[in-house]
């Protein structure tokens, strides 16, 4: 039951003359929309232009997406980035002590990638500490990082991924 039926009792013949009444004007609408907008296809090319807008705004985007790519690339070859193609840390460890516990907790926990506070409440380390550790195995491809509203969040490259599995941190 309704709202309006338990409130007010009205009669049945009550609704069947307003409906009544009302059928001419909604006639006279539905003449004026047919009109307006069906004959003349404004409807069709309004929804038209609608699917248009849409399609350019995934194109700007793509577009947007591979220039960023390309400009992080060409930075990176600006920078003299050289990674090795061994799959190996270099020995940084020693100036870096962080490197392999940051890479081993991306590894168990990052699949959805991990705010830098994250991985420092983790590993109950100042965040700070940890920021040279993820500089470095991001300029040499171990992750990812990628900005978002909250934050910079860091994910597992394939590179990463790779060292990780070899070293027995996940399976393959």
């Amino acid at each position: 039951m309704s709202f309006l039926s338990e409130t007010f009792q009205v009669p049945l013949w009550l609704l069947i003359f307003v409906s009544a009444c009302a059928a001419p004007l909604w006639v006279k609408w539905y003449k004026m929309f047919y009109n307006k907008f069906i004959k003349t296809g404004l409807l069709k090319k309004n929804l038209q232009d609608a699917k248009t807008v849409a399609e350019e705004k995934m194109e700007i985007l793509k577009k947007a997406t591979h220039y960023r790519d390309a400009a992080v690339t060409e930075k990176k070859k600006q920078e003299g980035f050289q990674p090795s193609q061994t799959g190996q840390l270099n020995g940084v460890e020693t100036n870096q002590p962080y490197v392999k516990i940051v890479l081993k907790t991306l590894a168990l926990k990052g699949d959805a990638g991990m705010l830098i506070q994250s991985i420092a409440d983790n590993l109950k380390i100042k965040s700070n500490e940890i920021k040279s550790s993820l500089t470095y195995l991001e300029k040499n491809g171990f992750v990812e990082g990628v900005a978002t509203g909250t934050g910079q969040k860091y994910y597992l490259a394939k590179r990463g991924k790779d060292y990780c599995i070899k070293k027995g941190y996940i399976s393959g």
